[in-house]
C-alpha cells in the first residue's frame, strides 16, 4: 500500500511531454500514410469508371467483328455514335475505336489530375477458337492468340498504380 503522505515519485508521474510528442508523431505518419492510399484508392476507382465505358465499347466491336469477320475501324462501323464524346463521363471525357482498339481518354468534370488527359486502350485480340480477347493496359498479349484488327496495341499513359491488377504486367 502506498503512502499517501508520500510525495509521488518522478516516474508515477504520468506521461512525459517526450512521450506524449512521440506519439503525435507517430500519429501523423500513420496519417499520411493513411491518405496517400486513400488518394490511389480513389484514383483507382475513377480508372474502373473508364473499364466500364470500354466494356460497353466491346460488345459492339465483337459484335462487328462475329457479323463481318474484321474488327469495326472506327464508332460508326461498330454500330455507335460517330462522336466519341458521346460516351463520357464523370471521370472519361471520350471513348475512341481505331480498327477495334478501345481507347479511353480520361478527363471528366470530377477526374484526378493525375489521369486528366491520360489514355488506356484495350485492343482485341483473336485466340484459335475465334473468342475475342482483350489486352489492358501493360498486360501482356492474351498467349496464343493473334491481333484482331489493323491498330496494335497502344501503352497506356495512366500510370500503372491506378490501373487494375488485369491491365498491369
Amino acid at each position: 500500500m502506498r503512502d499517501r503522505n508520500r510525495p509521488m515519485s518522478y516516474r508515477s508521474r504520468g506521461f512525459t511531454l517526450i512521450e506524449l510528442i512521440i506519439v503525435i508523431a507517430i500519429i501523423g505518419i500513420l496519417a499520411s500514410l493513411a491518405v496517400a492510399a486513400y488518394q490511389t484508392y480513389t484514383v483507382r476507382a475513377q480508372v474502373a469508371e473508364g473499364i466500364n465505358f470500354a466494356a460497353g465499347a466491346k460488345v459492339p466491336v465483337i459484335d462487328a467483328y462475329t457479323i463481318g469477320g474484321v474488327a469495326p475501324a472506327n464508332r460508326v462501323a461498330s454500330g455507335m455514335t460517330p462522336i466519341a464524346t458521346d460516351t463520357r463521363g464523370s471521370f472519361v471525357s471520350s471513348v475512341e475505336i481505331d480498327d477495334g482498339r478501345i481507347d479511353v481518354t480520361f478527363g471528366g468534370p470530377l477526374a484526378h489530375q493525375d489521369i486528366i488527359g491520360t489514355v488506356l486502350s484495350l485492343t482485341p485480340y483473336e485466340s484459335r477458337s475465334d473468342i475475342v480477347l482483350w489486352r489492358c493496359g501493360f498486360a501482356p498479349p492474351p498467349a496464343g492468340a493473334l491481333l484482331n484488327g489493323g491498330s496494335a496495341h497502344i501503352a497506356p499513359t495512366v500510370q500503372a498504380r491506378y490501373l487494375p491488377t488485369n491491365c498491369r504486367a
